[in-house]
């Protein structure tokens, strides 16, 4: 599956054809995925920990114009020389848990929204020299790889430099998804580039990023390397100037015993499943196509002009990164609340510069073919209705009050007793959509998977926008794309790829706080 026509009915597939092709999804919560499961080569007892008091380093950063001052020591540490790794501080900062919610179905959470909290993207790293390296969020440490029959390859920084590969497991989602695991798990590395890139440069590193080429293909190597498993194409960010993480040392031991040995048994079983050997020869053209521009962007927008701050303090990056929400309810209920708040300009210009940062050089031809439409409700004291955004500002198209209700009315999982949905309260939806033919005749097999990157990119923006002014963003990609594209007035040939909602919740309780730095 290497030409245009191949990887655009995959993708119809998996988009407009879905609900022709499939059966609606049903995922039975109690039936176990390879989630949380560290590959067989990342449970060695010998790694790097990642340093504490990372959350009072935010906690010092104003948002948004703050940045963080890294110090010569650990806060928390029981030695006051203990060194900082401005590398370890990143990394628990883009990926480390956040909390977990009692009375949610899914647990545990952290500052990337996930598919049913499965967070299918591992986080390897690359040194200058030495083993590579697996972060291990719940231990709180980059655990030594061991090495392969040959060592392993690894994909080598410069000196003084570091690596950091991104990639997903399809198997950590469940298997009712099919297919749809590709997008999915594309979707979720290019979320999680996005918190790692913004992580980065509130500490003030430079970065650059590959998402194919030479590096791209080496560190596809390494990733299955370390054992059985079914992966998306992978993303290298180098972290410049960064210096190394600390030196290597005794870990607690992880896993083994009976579940483990489920989990692996699982894990071998899944790798084989039919839709993810047909996914498996989607991501081809990521891992041949030639290396593109290494430009990281700008994960963090420009703060905003002295004249336009609003009156009194704001909140700190610590507690944008503690409201990081997708929404939730309560048990039994799936799905995910909203109540009609207000808000004001402040937070629509917020959405606005987080939505128009621009996404690293690869993904720009990409992103030029991209409309987003925003459905504003409540906000700025917009009229409700139809806006495209253009050059970094809403148009409007068309006022009706009525349009989030009748976009709740093609959810794929609508308003019943068993679940809610609060599209309808939204306070700004927006749909992203394209072209699919065009854009990959256009610029080549390997478009489509980028455009899920470059979706989960900007959804990850708009969460942490939403975030600063309370409110959650849900990312989905549950709707019926021909009615939504009839209903937002889109050219023929567009399909509606993703969605993201952002409103206050209606079902609040208390929250623990599983942050380990």
């Amino acid at each position: 599956m290497t030409g245009p026509a191949d990887v655009l009915r995959f993708a119809l597939r998996q988009g407009p054809l879905r609900g022709l092709l499939h059966d609606p999804i049903v995922v039975d919560e109690r039936v176990a995925t390879t989630a949380c499961l560290p590959p067989r080569s990342a449970r060695a007892d010998r790694g790097r920990p990642l340093p504490p008091g990372v959350h009072d380093l935010l906690a010092a950063a104003p948002y948004p114009g703050g940045r963080v001052a890294a110090p010569a020591t650990a806060p928390g540490t029981a030695s006051a020389t203990a060194p900082v790794s401005v590398a370890g501080a990143v990394l628990a900062a883009a990926f480390g848990p956040l909390r977990r919610e009692p009375s949610n179905p899914a647990n545990d959470h952290r500052v990337t929204a996930s598919v049913r909290s499965k967070f299918p993207v591992h986080v390897f790293t690359v040194p200058p020299e030495g083993p590579a390296g697996y972060l291990d969020p719940y231990r709180h440490a980059v655990v030594d790889l061991e090495p392969g029959p040959a060592g392993g390859p690894a994909p080598r920084p410069a000196p003084d430099d570091l690596n950091v590969v991104l990639a997903g497991r399809h198997t950590d989602l469940p298997t009712p998804y099919g297919v749809l695991r590709c997008a999915l798990a594309d979707l979720e590395v290019g979320i999680n580039l996005r918190s790692l890139l913004a992580a980065a440069e509130l500490f003030g590193l430079r970065a650059s990023v590959r998402l194919s080429g030479p590096e791209v293909a080496e560190a596809a190597r390494l990733v299955a390397a370390t054992g059985p498993g079914s992966w998306s194409a992978p993303v290298v960010v180098t972290l410049h100037g960064v210096g190394g993480l600390p030196p290597a040392g005794p870990l607690e031991p992880v896993g083994g015993g009976t579940l483990d040995d489920e989990l692996d048994a699982l894990l071998d079983a899944e790798t084989g499943h039919p839709s993810l050997l047909e996914t498996a020869a989607a991501l081809a053209p990521r891992l041949t196509a030639p290396a593109g521009p290494s430009g990281a962007g700008r994960a963090l927008p420009e703060p905003p002009p002295p004249a336009a701050a609003t009156a009194g303090p704001g909140p700190d990056w610590a507690r944008v990164w503690w409201n990081r929400s997708a929404g939730r309810v309560p048990r039994p209920l799936s799905g995910f609340s909203a109540r009609p708040v207000t808000r004001g300009e402040d937070c629509l210009r917020d959405l606005l510069a987080w939505a128009a940062a621009p996404a690293p050089a690869a993904l720009h031809e990409v992103a030029a073919r991209v409309r987003i439409t925003a459905v504003p409700q409540r906000l700025a004291g917009l009229p409700t209705g139809r806006y495209e955004l253009v050059g970094g500002a809403l148009q409007l198209r068309e006022a009706d009050p009525e349009l989030p209700r009748r976009m709740e009315s093609l959810f794929g999982y609508p308003l019943t007793p068993a679940n809610d949905c609060g599209v309808r309260h939204a306070t700004a939806l927006w749909v992203f959509s394209a072209d699919l033919r065009a854009l990959v005749e256009d610029l080549g097999p390997a478009a489509w998977g980028l455009l899920q990157v470059w979706c989960g990119w900007v959804s990850h923006g708009l969460t942490l926008g939403a975030a600063a002014h309370g409110l959650f963003a849900r990312p989905a990609r549950s709707f019926d794309e021909h009615r939504v594209a009839g209903l937002l007035h889109l050219p023929e040939a567009e399909s509606p790829v993703f969605l993201t909602a952002c409103g206050a919740t209606r079902y609040a309780e208390p929250l623990l706080d599983l942050r380990p730095y």
